[in-house]
């Protein structure tokens, strides 16, 4: 199977990926394939990416499985006058092959499984608000860039539940939101302005 995979998209999939997670499959990339799709996610289990692949027009056919790719073996490729990324996952010797147009390197697949991800995007959303830590929601700032998108990206809230990040194209983004009792503000006395029997 072969895929071209734009570097920004590469670079977009690894700023979602964890980057030292004991779970080292959730530091990597799964290419995940059933005989009718395939897709590019990663995950660190508080946010997600995912993204349809194209396979190339001469490729063999769909192999469904799970495709785990380290993220050292992406992060060594680097683009080349923007020239997509061409990945070719061998089923049957478990490796990746990743071809930036001027070098090529090989690399294990990974033998672990992958998180069933699908079952976690919400495919309906409630609409009530939700608090989002900060960090997360720049990543996804940076995926958005990163995808061609203007501006930022939106919010599709869901309450306490995982919420929906509306990316450019076909691409899935989803975000944990942060479970914390809200307390009351607390407003300083040179904030507060004085009523009108304080002022006489």
């Amino acid at each position: 199977m072969q895929f071209y995979i734009p570097a920004d998209t590469i670079k977009a999939l690894l700023v979602i990926a964890a980057k030292s997670d004991t779970r080292d499959y959730l530091n990597s990339v799964c290419i995940d394939v059933r005989a009718s799709d395939a897709v590019a996610v990663a995950t660190e289990g508080h946010k997600l990416l995912a993204l349809p692949l194209t396979a190339t027009d001469d490729a063999p056919a769909l192999v469904p499985g799970q495709y785990i790719i380290r993220r050292e073996a992406l992060e060594g490729v680097k683009a080349v006058l923007k020239r997509p990324i061409l990945v070719t996952i061998d089923a049957t010797a478990r490796t990746a092959t990743i071809d930036n147009g001027s070098t090529v390197a090989s690399s294990p697949l990974m033998d672990d499984k992958y998180p069933d991800w699908r079952r976690v995007v919400p495919l309906t959303v409630s609409g009530e608000a939700g608090q989002f830590d900060p960090a997360y929601i720049g990543a996804f700032g940076k995926v958005h860039k990163l995808l061609g998108g203007k501006y930022s990206p939106s919010i599709r809230h869901n309450s306490y539940s995982l919420a929906r990040i509306v990316l450019p194209g076909d691409a899935v983004g989803v975000i944990a939101p942060m479970r914390l009792a809200m307390p009351p503000l607390d407003n300083p006395a040179w904030l507060v302005t004085p009523s009108a029997t304080e002022a006489a």
